[in-house]
């Protein structure tokens, strides 16, 4: 588990140690309130979370905004679909579920907004962070200049290998040969790295980019990792909220 701290927020990168798997969490007993079932009870306690919200994720370029508690209060958990969650509220926590998709937090320090993304190579290449902004400018006149953006575990270059067929999918961006590397057991793909570019052509400037939590998730065995544990993975949840 790793906490970021920060008078305005609070984020929480989970890990193995949570015990999350899709077959609990996807069937949580609808007669209790998540926050008073384990693991997600400690989360109410260490960062003051009065609501909490993860979305049914498909792996989209699409999300939610919750505006007031009333909002929050309304939707159960995984039942809404979406890949990004974005809200001003204030102790209503937002989450998402990965297992070696990088999880994305923008932070909108002047209007006090915050945004927890499910960054995938699907939505990736989507531009699931580039959609999750643009909601953020067109509801709260976010800038690019008062965001920071706060990378989680993922797979990374150095483990996530992929086939040909996996370029192909990925659509025909320019900069391809800065994520894809090529080595003598085949290609390795830098998910972390295509967001920092879908952002940087966004405006973003390196100072905005946080990444020291971005470990890996498949080197590193604290964390569930599809590629290393495949059907026998977990999920590793993100949950930030505003103080």
């Amino acid at each position: 588990m790793l906490m970021h701290m920060h008078p305005l927020f609070r984020i929480y990168f989970g890990d193995a140690k949570d015990n999350l798997f899709k077959d609990n969490y996807l069937n949580l007993p609808k007669e209790k309130n998540i926050l008073e079932l384990e693991p997600f009870s400690n989360l109410k306690k260490m960062m003051g979370i009065e609501h909490l919200i993860f979305l049914k994720q498909v792996h989209r370029a699409e999300g939610l905004v919750v505006q007031s508690k009333a909002e929050a209060e309304k939707i159960e958990p995984f039942s809404v679909e979406g890949d990004f969650i974005i809200t001003n509220v204030a102790h209503v926590g937002i989450g998402i579920m990965t297992a070696d998709c990088l999880p994305i937090i923008l932070f909108d320090k002047r209007n006090q907004v915050v945004a927890v993304i499910h960054a995938g190579w699907r939505g990736s290449a989507g531009n699931i962070v580039g959609m999750a902004f643009k909601k953020m400018k067109e509801t709260y006149n976010t800038e690019v200049e008062d965001v920071t953006v706060i990378f989680g575990p993922s797979a990374k270059v150095c483990c996530y290998k992929v086939g040909d067929d996996f370029i192909e999918q990925l659509g025909e961006f320019e900069f391809l040969d800065r994520v894809v590397q090529r080595r003598s057991d085949g290609l390795y793909f830098d998910l972390p790295a295509f967001n920092v570019i879908m952002l940087e052509e966004l405006g973003f400037k390196k100072e905005a980019f946080k990444l020291g939590y971005n470990d890996c998730t498949v080197c590193n065995p604290s964390f569930h990792s599809v590629r290393r544990q495949k059907d026998g993975s977990g999920r590793n949840m993100t949950v930030v909220c505003l103080m």
